[in-house]
């Protein structure tokens, strides 16, 4: 008998399972999710004079291209790193660098459709005229997010 009433459940289970709507991905890092988020990098102006700017405006924005719901799992509550690096490689800004995160995970959710927007100043002490400068903008744990652009400091 208990074993009849243990049968039942599992079928009862399975039968929910089966009826459950399948219209969220789920993410985890590099999955379906974050491929489906396409993402754009843009500058206030990717040539500008350096002796008129402390900082220039980045804005980084990525759209639920699927027409699914997406559900992102971050293992922090940042959602958003962004990073600079001169014509050398070495990184001479990181967002994150001068910021405290909770270390709870945290997620996002985004409709079809829907677009994420972030904008960050990015200062501009550590560039020179003249220079070449990668500005790269993503979700942490999602690299198929990243987007860069580049900056000319006249």
């Amino acid at each position: 008998m208990v074993m009849r009433g243990a049968g039942l459940t599992i079928i009862f289970a399975a039968a929910v399972a089966a009826c459950a709507p399948a219209e969220r991905e789920s993410a985890g890092a590099s999955s379906a999710a974050g491929a489906a988020l396409k993402p754009t990098l843009r500058a206030e102006s990717g040539q500008f004079r350096l002796s008129q700017h402390r900082d220039v405006r980045v804005v980084f924005s990525l759209v639920n291209a699927s027409r699914h719901l997406l559900h992102l799992d971050f293992p922090t509550e940042q959602h958003l790193e962004v990073a600079m690096r001169g014509s050398g490689g070495q990184r001479l800004f990181l967002w994150s660098e001068d910021r405290s995160f909770a270390a709870s995970a945290s997620s996002l959710v985004v409709n079809p459709g829907e677009r994420l927007e972030f904008e960050v100043a990015v200062p501009t002490r550590e560039m020179a005229v003249g220079g070449i400068y990668t500005v790269e903008a993503f979700l942490p744990g999602y690299p198929e997010t990243a987007s860069t652009i580049m900056l000319f400091p006249q």
